[in-house]
């Protein structure tokens, strides 16, 4: 049955480790299986197909069931039974990619959110396995054709299109994260709006949903231009950014790096004055005074902070004299360091005479 198919029941016996997997596992927000407060489904009057199609939700549920714990547990066994699942060998993915295109399911709402879920996770984790892809955009998408075969993943694809404009918040979302991780193709710069659209009708899983915004700034281009100018103009706005702050705070040092760069990016625009409230405004020039020193030794870090911290300081004024005096004292230290390379201490120098005469204007 499709129990056996997905995988839920293999042994986990092999010891071939995959060091990014624990990674991966953080950057996945437990997912809810019972959020389905967000719709109660009404009875079909197809009893059997009904039946039919709870007995599938249950199972794909088991599985993110499983494959999470596997992500949290990442031992050994757990990271091989991770690689098989995510293997071509596996006849899980295309499974889940039928149930997505079957027009027969279309209309079960919490079966959809799980499969788009599911599919989400084995790409995320898949693309781990992928050597020689690091920091390859399309690699998502090269997976999905590679699992899911040519046919079922062309099928796929325009049917997560579809469910991506659906009116109904968690089925959009979850569609979003799943084309999210196929690439700047997969979601064209057009589709900015909808993802500030999610952020506010969706808070409680922005924490989970901010990947997408972060990608979709990393393909740079138009995709950059749009989502930065989308979050300055769009009310969802400034809950995106207190979660990015959170990122920041929080976030492995690859992740708090992305965020900066969405939020210098966003403050360097006109009209992001009131972009963040005053406290989340003085709370990131105090992360940025702190990773300042420690990302002296990485110039490419070093200048994205020292810009955000330029951003905030000349844009917010609830932040312009908030530590300015360890501001100056820090970056002064930093551009006198001869230690450092001549990037960090330009940058230094530039970004201290910057805020120092914005302050004078104030």
């Amino acid at each position: 049955g499709i129990l056996s198919q997905i995988g839920v029941g293999q042994v986990r016996t092999q010891r071939k480790a995959l060091s990014d997997v624990a990674v991966v596992s953080r950057r996945l927000a437990p997912y809810s299986l019972d959020y389905m407060g967000m719709t109660t489904e009404q009875p079909w009057e197809d009893a059997a197909l009904q039946s039919k199609a709870e007995e599938k939700l249950r199972y794909v549920q088991e599985f993110i069931r499983s494959f999470e714990e596997a992500l949290k547990n990442d031992s050994p066994q757990d990271r091989t039974w991770l690689r098989d699942v995510c293997s071509p060998k596996e006849r899980c993915f295309p499974t889940l990619l039928r149930i997505l295109v079957e027009p027969k399911y279309q209309g079960f709402i919490r079966l959809c959110c799980v499969t788009l879920r599911a599919c989400q996770i084995i790409l995320r984790v898949a693309a781990q396995f992928c050597a020689g892809r690091a920091g390859d955009h399309n690699v998502g998408r090269d997976l999905l054709v590679h699992l899911g075969g040519q046919d079922l993943a062309q099928g796929a694809f325009r049917e997560v299109h579809r469910l991506a404009k659906r009116p109904e918040p968690n089925i959009a979302c979850n569609a979003l994260l799943l084309l999210g991780e196929l690439g700047p193709e997969a979601l064209p710069a057009r589709r900015a709006p909808l993802l500030l659209q999610i952020v506010s009708e969706l808070p409680d899983r922005t924490d989970d949903f901010v990947e997408v915004p972060l990608r979709f700034h990393a393909w740079g281009g138009e995709h950059r231009r749009a989502l930065l100018a989308e979050i300055v103009e769009h009310p969802g706005g400034q809950l995106l950014c207190e979660v990015l702050l959170q990122v920041v705070n929080r976030g492995d040092p690859a992740r708090r790096l992305r965020a900066v760069k969405v939020l210098a990016g966003c403050l360097a625009l006109p009209g992001s004055e009131r972009l963040l409230y005053t406290n989340d405004a003085r709370v990131l020039v105090e992360m940025l005074l702190r990773e300042l020193p420690n990302s002296a030794g990485d110039e490419h870090a070093f200048v994205c902070y020292a810009e955000c911290l330029r951003a905030v300081a000349t844009r917010c004024e609830g932040a312009r004299l908030h530590r300015l005096d360890e501001a100056r004292e820090t970056l002064g230290g930093l551009a006198e360091d001869r230690r450092l390379t001549e990037g960090v201490r330009a940058a230094s120098s530039e970004v201290s005479r910057a805020i120092g005469a914005q302050c004078l204007e104030t």
